[in-house]
């Protein structure tokens, strides 16, 4: 990810988490970590959509087990989506929309009750996801690179509140 995508991608996600009403540095920073591994070792066969490489089997568990449990998270992310492009075809919308697919990104995470690390925390947040995240089928390849490499994934920097988007 190059910084001018880094930088307009927290942006989104800063957004996102703040309209959801769960904005940290913490999540701001596993999400960015989220994109970086997946699309380091599981772009090529994934079958997922978007920059978080959701799968469609995955983005229907979250609605099916997480989401219809809790209408209001429901429908502040059903808010998210484009009005008739989700009704179409809902999986596009983890491509084509890059809110709604950071709030079921974010999903993943809040529905295993993950416990964020600090910020700061590289090798933490890449337990995160290796753990609430990562395909547990392409794991194992993925978490030996992922832990000896994370230290060049990225350059942790949370927005400060003032230049967050505001939801």
């Amino acid at each position: 990810m190059n910084h001018f995508a880094s930088d307009n991608i927290r942006l989104i996600i800063a957004h996102t988490l703040t309209a959801l009403g769960n904005y940290s540095a913490a999540a701001e920073n596993l999400l960015i970590v989220t994109i970086s591994l997946q699309e380091k070792h599981f772009s090529d066969n994934s079958g997922g959509l978007g920059l978080y490489l959701i799968d469609s089997a995955t983005h229907l568990n979250i609605w099916d087990n997480y989401l219809a449990f809790d209408p209001d998270r429901a429908s502040t992310v059903r808010g998210l989506a484009s009005q008739q492009a989700f009704l179409q075809d809902p999986h596009l919308e983890l491509l084509t929309n890059l809110a709604y697919a950071t709030a079921i990104a974010w999903s993943i995470y809040q529905r295993n009750d993950v416990s964020l690390p600090p910020a700061e925390d590289l090798p933490g947040l890449t337990a995160c996801w290796a753990q609430y995240f990562a395909d547990k089928g392409q794991l194992e390849h993925a978490q030996a690179a992922a832990l000896t490499s994370s230290a060049n994934i990225i350059a942790l920097r949370p927005r400060a509140e003032e230049e967050r988007l505001q939801a």
